[in-house]
């Protein structure tokens, strides 16, 4: 593989976005737990999820108000234009037409009533109902929290990646920039051919387009960050911390034979029982809705009648009742038992659902960890690799200069060094990503 060829793995692993500052002094400098933070703040996604919560509280003090009483005036006009009658009998001494007019030309009246629900099986269910909802709301929240926080980590990581990636590949130009340096001091003292000169020409400019490709790989990396958080793409950012750091820093007091395989905090297994928890309370409110309830209601009402509109000369009367009204439901055409029937379906679907889910999660899980055990195989291996790797490209130098070696010999060390390179690399980013997987899986990575 050529340098050129190794160059381009860079842009193949990673899929991001940024831009470097012009001027230092501007430069937003993030670390993880900043980058968590900022993007805990500004997420509009994060920011829908806080406000669901508060619209589900807000429907739990809506059925709250319903136990309370309610109270309505009312107001009214009415014109007689043919005055109401009661029928008499045919004996009857207030006259032989059968029937008598009563009231007057215009009739006027205030209301205020008043109700309260006494004892309301179904009001109670919608209660217990709306609480159940703002905890799946609240689930909800966690969840976006948690995939925020996930995609943080992998966009950070990513960055980190690009960035020591593109260290790498400067590392490799500034090698194969002192290697032609060398082979043409050697060429001028006529130690070399000119063959090997060319050949040491070609190879620095051969470097050159993978350096371009690893420094905008970085800048893609970092604008990628910048959406994902909420930054101003204007914003010069530069990230802080190194892939070797972090992933001691993850794996430092992680062991995976002991590592939990619980997934009681899984957030989709949560998400899905408290739906069952949802549905379950819905049935109960659907049933009470066929029991009998008991309410409490009041109504006054200040009224007058007159054939004219002085209104000084009226004469207002009062009246004032209360009482309790008991509702029986008796039939409402099966209407109860088929919704209550449709709710324990939708409760069936979701039991197999989770059941279902809860399997493929365990397999997942113990995927992520056995990723994490080969990760950490690897960066063990990659790191003897490096070291080994420096060690040849030394020794091709030393023989290069001496004449014992060729320039063939020298350029393949330093491909078998940068790639040596690279694979320690994405070894350490393979542990962070697992790590970070892992976390999410089992409901852990809830910082925000």
């Amino acid at each position: 593989m050529s340098l050129l060829q190794t160059g381009g793995l860079i842009v193949f692993l990673l899929t991001s976005s940024g831009v470097i500052a012009e001027n230092p002094s501007d430069t937003l400098y993030l670390d993880l737990n900043k980058a968590i933070g900022i993007a805990g703040d500004q997420n509009p996604t994060l920011r829908v999820a806080r406000l669901e919560v508060e619209s589900r509280e807000a429907g739990i003090q809506e059925v709250r108000g319903s136990y309370l009483p309610s109270l309505n005036v009312s107001g009214g006009y009415n014109r007689n234009i043919m005055r109401p009658i009661i029928f008499l009998p045919d004996d009857s001494p207030f006259g032989g037409d059968g029937y008598l007019e009563v009231g007057s030309d215009n009739s006027f009246m205030a209301t205020l009533s008043a109700q309260m629900p006494l004892y309301n099986p179904a009001l109670n269910r919608s209660l217990d109902a709306a609480r159940a909802d703002r905890d799946l709301a609240g689930e909800q929240m966690r969840a976006s929290r948690i995939e925020l926080e996930y995609n943080v980590h992998l966009a950070f990581f990513d960055a980190l990646l690009a960035r020591e990636s593109r260290d790498v590949m400067r590392k490799s130009l500034r090698n194969a920039t002192e290697n032609l340096e060398r082979t043409r001091r050697m060429y001028e003292q006529g130690t070399v051919a000119e063959y090997d000169l060319i050949r040491a020409e070609v190879q620095t400019e051969n470097m050159r387009p993978g350096v371009l490709q690893s420094e905008n790989a970085y800048e893609q990396a970092v604008d990628y960050l910048k959406a994902l958080i909420g930054v101003d793409k204007s914003q010069p950012l530069s990230v802080r911390g190194n892939l070797t750091d972090m992933a001691e820093n993850q794996v430092a007091d992680f062991r995976i034979a002991d590592a939990s395989r619980s997934l009681d905090r899984n957030t989709d297994l949560v998400q899905m029982d408290l739906q069952l928890n949802l549905l379950n309370h819905q049935k109960e409110t659907a049933r009470a809705s066929g029991l009998p309830s008991l309410g409490l209601a009041g109504n006054y009402q200040y009224q007058t009648e007159s054939n004219h509109f002085r209104f000084d000369d009226f004469r207002w009367v009062e009246t004032f009742s209360a009482g309790v009204s008991l509702t029986i439901p008796l039939f409402n055409g099966f209407a109860v038992r088929q919704q209550t029937r449709q709710l324990e379906i939708a409760a069936d679907q979701v039991k197999l659902q989770r059941d279902y889910l809860e399997d493929n999660l365990d397999i997942q899980l113990e995927g992520v960890l056995k990723s994490m055990m080969v990760a950490l195989e690897k960066t063990a291996n990659a790191r003897s690799n490096v070291r080994m790797a420096e060690r040849g490209y030394e020794i091709a130098k030393t023989r290069y200069e001496s004449g014992q070696g060729t320039l063939m010999e020298l350029n393949d060390s330093e491909v078998a060094l940068t790639q040596a390179r690279f694979n320690l690399l994405q070894a350490k980013h393979e542990i962070l990503q697992a790590k970070a997987e892992y976390d999410r899986f089992i409901g852990d990575n809830n910082n925000l």
